[in-house]
């Protein structure tokens, strides 16, 4: 017979018991785009060795739609018991609140619990070849003496490379035009066709045809010269755009209300993939660079982006009705 007193602490036992079965089942990692791209691929590295850490598999779950929106949305409705988690990015997180409001019904702040980052990726200024500017002090100054706005593609409104080119276009008081692209393989090709001034691209996308020479490298949104792309300058070089470094970023959130015990499992396992080479070395492969974040920090860094973001579409008056 049960004695009355431990009867009296079942109930108690419960959550800690599931805590410690945890994973229980395969987890389904969602990720708010299409299969295919950095995102996706991140995704899927990250994956496989979490599942290995975790001894259960981790699958991903391709959800896209609205930007990011869509996907974003179904993780934070999830069950907070670590099953489904979502890889975050910069656009649905820290951009969308203040570019697309009406598609977004959740709260970044208040339901997502930040675990770990996983990978970053700068962004990339190029000029078609024929461009009569050799570098970036040059680009600014033809700019702002050309009778016509210089055109400039990215990969939609409201992207992280759309608004780092109007934070270009603010901080140095340049008028740029902005053409918004569907595909974003046409927007390179436009570009070395000369049918576009400028382009910004994301790191994996400009190196090539920078070092190929099709295409003039004149800035990278980092704070440093990356490896890949010696020679091309941060934007924030230029004394009058300090301040101007952005990165896309990848990292993976639970959430809202998981229990700690499950949060601090998974962050284990995820902070355990920066020191396994064969991530790090898969991340090289598609040229992207491992950023190591402390949940804290994580959560500061999204809060720090979306005041940021916001700020500068606020200014360009950048909103997706």
């Amino acid at each position: 017979m049960i004695p009355r007193r431990s009867l009296a602490l079942l109930p108690l036992a419960a959550p800690a018991l599931a805590q410690t079965a945890f994973p229980a089942r395969p987890l389904t990692l969602i990720v708010p785009f299409a299969a295919g791209g950095n995102v996706d691929t991140v995704a899927r590295i990250a994956a496989g060795m979490m599942g290995r850490s975790l001894g259960q598999s981790v699958v991903v779950e391709n959800v896209p739609g609205a930007g990011g929106t869509i996907g974003t949305e179904r993780a934070a409705r999830a069950a907070p018991d670590g099953h489904t988690l979502l890889l975050g990015v910069e656009s649905p997180l820290a951009i969308a609140p203040s570019v697309m409001p009406a598609a977004v019904r959740y709260q970044p702040a208040a339901d997502f619990a930040p675990l770990a980052m996983l990978a970053s990726l700068p962004l990339v200024l190029i000029a078609r070849p024929d461009l009569p500017a050799r570098d970036l002090e040059g680009f600014v100054q033809l700019a702002k003496r050309a009778a016509n706005p210089l055109t400039y593609g990215t990969s939609g409104i409201g992207t992280s490379l759309h608004l780092w080119a109007e934070t270009l276009a603010q901080r140095a008081d340049l008028k740029l035009e902005h053409v918004p692209y569907r595909i974003a393989a046409q927007i390179s090709q436009d570009v070395l066709a000369g049918r576009l001034d400028l382009a910004v691209l994301t790191l994996t996308s400009a190196a090539p045809l920078v070092r190929d020479g099709r295409a003039r490298g004149l800035a990278i949104s980092a704070s440093r010269e990356h490896p890949s792309l010696l020679g091309v300058p941060p934007l924030a070089s230029l004394p009058a755009l300090a301040g101007t470094e952005m990165l896309a970023w990848q990292g993976v959130l639970a959430p809202a209300r998981t229990p700690a015990g499950i949060t601090d499992r998974l962050v284990t396992a995820l902070d355990a993939l920066h020191d396994d080479p064969e991530f790090l070395r898969q991340l090289e492969l598609v040229g992207m660079t491992p950023w190591r974040l402390t949940p804290e920090a994580f959560a500061r860094l999204i809060a720090e982006d979306s005041a940021r973001y916001g700020a500068v579409a606020r200014a360009a008056n950048i909103r997706i009705e």
